[in-house]
């Protein structure tokens, strides 16, 4: 959420830079943007 706070309508660069240095196996950093990019836009909707 932090990158949220300060970047409400982050780009795929800028999520990519967020999530830096956070390994995950499962392989769903596609989902993940996804989700954060969910939120980003029910958020400005508000």
């Amino acid at each position: 959420m932090s990158l949220l706070n300060h970047n409400p309508h982050p780009t795929d660069a800028d999520i990519d830079e967020a999530m830096g240095g956070n390994l995950c196996r499962c392989g769903t950093y596609f989902r993940i943007r996804s989700a954060i990019k969910h939120v980003a836009a029910a958020s400005s909707s508000r």
